[in-house]
């Protein structure tokens, strides 16, 4: 059987420009192996900026020089002084996690396994310099153990007096204990590998350290959502005063509507300001859960699991930022709704106001055209005057023409004249209301 690979170069079509890096993404970020006894230290900072990541490289670079010409790499890897270093860039945090796999004896006991002397090898003060506020430190140590892990009153003595929690985990091929408390700033996991290759006890170590970055990041709303609990009663107050004013009275919209946008644009503003960081929260708790899950953790009688002490208080944190998130989302939709109420009271009042207007128009219009009418009639009149005493100057030779009496030819011209002008005014009147 031949199993060396083909050099012959398949004719494609034109790639999609950014189809190979699309396709890289899956292995953007692999996990580093590990063998026990090693430690695993991982600090994440909070990235404000992207200004920040040339500080990153800057730093990275006091290390190994090439750093400085990485510009907008998500990741790198150095060596120094025997650890192996590797730095990622994500949306809103710097992650940066060293390893070690032996100590200077070769071997580590469980009493020394929260021990910082290996990090010496770095320059003085170099991981204080960090660029960003640290928001996790995990310290993750792996022993090996081929039998029984010690009991978890022996290994609790590391943690102090607080109680820990116990489990195994990776289908039984580990356990791991830990407090998750802060101990001089550091969450400390201590697991004993019973059958963990390197690249599993790797990844093992990478999802604790990921848990514990990421329950930190998500509780990051958690004073935000306290706040803004306090602030939405104050203004579901607020609303509930203006529908009870909108209730009550009839006059006053515009100073109700005045008043409820003022507050609607508060609202939104929150929302604008908020509904990202509440957002990412529940991205950040279903990432804690997914890496949870991917412990595979198998209940052991007697100890507590670690999902399970992480619930206690994580997921009401969480669900206590969602119910804030949800809040503040519907008290937008029942300003929104309050105030289509009353632009549609508003739009009622103006319609009645119209309708009275138009009403008074119609009266006013009544009056006009009854006094158009009289107008008419002294018109005709008038205008019967002036057409008989124009007729005269026809009609009274006439009149000594034939002998006849001209007064009573006078009068009997009236009628005809002012048939006439009767007729006239019509006709004028029926052509001006067609044209319109």
């Amino acid at each position: 059987m031949n199993l060396q690979p083909s050099t012959k170069t398949l004719a494609l079509p034109r790639e999609l420009p950014q189809r190979q890096r699309l396709a890289d993404e899956l292995h953007a970020r692999p996990f580093e192996t590990v063998a026990s006894p090693g430690r695993v230290l991982s600090v994440a900072t909070l990235r404000t900026s992207a200004a920040q990541d040339a500080q990153c490289m800057s730093h990275l670079a006091e290390l190994d020089p090439a750093a400085a010409a990485a510009g907008g790499a998500t990741h790198l890897r150095l060596q120094w002084g025997g650890l192996r270093i590797k730095w990622e860039r994500h949306t809103e945090f710097f992650s940066l996690s060293l390893f070690s796999e032996v100590d200077k004896d070769g071997q580590v006991e469980a009493g020394g396994a929260f021990d910082t002397r290996w990090l010496d090898v770095l320059p003085e003060g170099w991981l204080a310099r960090l660029p960003g506020e640290m928001v996790s430190a995990t310290l993750v140590a792996l022993l090996p153990c081929p039998g029984e892990p010690p009991h978890v009153r022996e290994v609790a003595p590391l943690f102090g007096i607080e109680p820990v929690v116990a489990n195994r985990i990776a289908e039984g091929a580990a356990t791991v204990v830990t407090d998750l408390r802060t101990v001089d700033g550091v969450t400390r996991f201590l697991v004993f590998d019973h059958a963990l290759n390197r690249r599993r006890a790797g990844r093992t170590a990478q999802r604790l350290v990921e848990i514990d970055t990421y329950r930190m990041m998500a509780l990051l709303s958690l004073p935000l959502a306290a706040r803004r609990m306090g602030e939405l009663g104050a203004e579901e107050a607020e609303l509930a005063s203006l529908m009870e004013r909108f209730r009550g009275a009839a006059e006053g919209d515009e100073a109700l509507l005045a008043e409820l946008v003022a507050l609607a644009a508060r609202v939104e503003h929150a929302l604008a300001d908020h509904g990202a960081r509440f957002s990412a929260t529940q991205a950040y708790g279903g990432i804690v859960d997914r890496r949870m899950t991917e412990l595979r953790e198998t209940v052991v009688p007697g100890l507590q699991p670690l999902s399970e002490f992480l619930d206690r208080r994580f997921r009401p944190a969480l669900e206590s930022c969602a119910a804030t998130a949800a809040r503040q989302a519907e008290l937008s939709k029942r300003i929104a709704r309050a105030a289509q109420l009353l632009q549609t009271r508003s739009e009622v009042e103006r319609e009645r106001q119209n309708q009275s207007l138009l009403a008074s128009l119609d009266r006013r219009q009544g009056m006009q055209l009854r006094l158009q009418e009289m107008v008419e009639g002294l018109s005709v009149i008038a205008m019967t005057y002036y057409g008989v005493g124009l007729a005269g100057y026809a009609l009274k030779p006439l009149a000594k023409a034939v002998g006849a009496n001209e007064a009573w030819l006078l009068g009997a011209a009236v009628p005809c004249v002012a048939l006439m002008v009767m007729v006239n005014l019509r006709r004028l009147r029926t052509h001006l209301a067609s044209a319109q």
